[in-house]
């Protein structure tokens, strides 16, 4: 599927919404103008943003608000990646340098807080409680998620339920705000916001399972080196379901590895050699699938429309999309 398909549907608040977002980044720093450039020349498929404004127009008449919580959702959603590549140590995100990797981990920590200032400050300007609502409980919900994972890293103890409630914080969480804030704000009934939140939360927990599954495919070219998730001790679902079908010596065995191994390729190999033997990426995809379905089925409540339709390619699009 071809995003830019689904941007020309909504061109006037596309533009709006970059326009916005530009503006607000400019500072009196001549470094941090030319950090932000960077970012914005090394940008994303700006799928939040991209869900914030479709769902406005599926649910209503799309407004100023509107495309400010695109923008606010794009702002923090950055700011959360130039915080954990510096927590990661991640040379490449997008198959282009990272921030850290080009000018310092301490640019990136800071850009990342400017981001994140200019984000809840756009929210003040606009005053609306529950909209303020909604991000600050993410914004909440993104670290705890961090450090739920780092923890769960440590103790190398992770269920599928901690798995599910790290990727809700770290990645569904802001979703669920882009989408909820958007709606909210063309003042719709609580049905449709209950449904849309429904849809967020599904499609955010659908695309990073499939991130997931993308770290134990080597093959595709998805911008990021294979094999990251399992060298930073994260269990992530394919491994949780090939572990939750392996041997009792098979799970010892991979996790004496993990504690003690400065082998990084061996460990690699062998968390990849017990995914294929036990189909976790199988299994993973199918786990996939059945959010995308869940949350395209959210959407029944909308009326027909080029923007209901294109939230459902959405949907589609996480289920089957390679990068």
């Amino acid at each position: 599927m071809e995003i830019k398909g689904i941007n020309s549907n909504i061109d006037k608040e596309w533009y709006s919404f970059q326009k916005i977002m530009k503006e607000n980044l400019e500072s009196n720093s001549s470094l941090l103008n030319t950090i932000n450039s960077y970012l914005l020349d090394n940008k994303g498929k700006q799928i939040r943003p991209l869900l914030s404004i479709l769902s406005a127009k599926a649910c209503g008449q799309a407004n100023e608000l509107s495309v400010t919580c695109a923008v606010v959702a794009e702002m923090i959603h950055t700011a959360t990646l130039l915080h954990d590549d510096v927590a990661d140590n991640a040379s490449y995100r997008r198959g282009a340098p990272t921030v850290q990797t080009t000018f310092s981990p301490a640019a990136s920590i800071l850009t990342g807080d400017y981001w994140l200032a200019k984000a809840l400050s756009l929210l003040v300007k606009n005053p609306n409680p529950q909209i303020l609502g909604f991000f600050t409980k993410t914004v909440e919900d993104l670290s705890e998620g961090e450090l739920f994972q780092m923890q769960k890293a440590d103790s190398l103890d992770t269920t599928e339920e901690d798995y599910y409630n790290i990727i809700y914080r770290k990645t569904a969480s802001l979703f669920v705000a882009a989408i909820k804030s958007a709606v909210y704000s063309v003042g719709t009934n609580k049905e449709i916001l209950v449904s849309m939140e429904r849809y967020a939360y599904h499609l955010g927990i659908a695309f990073q399972i499939r991130d997931d599954i993308f770290d134990y495919m080597p093959q595709l070219n998805t911008g990021k080196p294979a094999g990251g998730d399992i060298k930073e001790k994260k269990i992530t679902l394919p491994l949780i379901c090939a572990l939750n079908s392996a041997t009792s010596e098979e799970r010892g065995s991979l996790m004496v590895l993990m504690r003690e191994t400065i082998d990084d390729e061996r460990l690699v190999n062998e968390a990849n050699s017990l995914i294929e033997k036990y189909s976790g990426i199988q299994l993973a995809q199918k786990a996939l699938l059945g959010h995308c379905q869940s949350a395209e089925d959210a959407l029944s409540v909308l009326n027909e429309s080029v923007y209901k339709s294109d939230l459902v390619k959405l949907a589609r699009y996480v289920g089957d999309r390679e990068v």
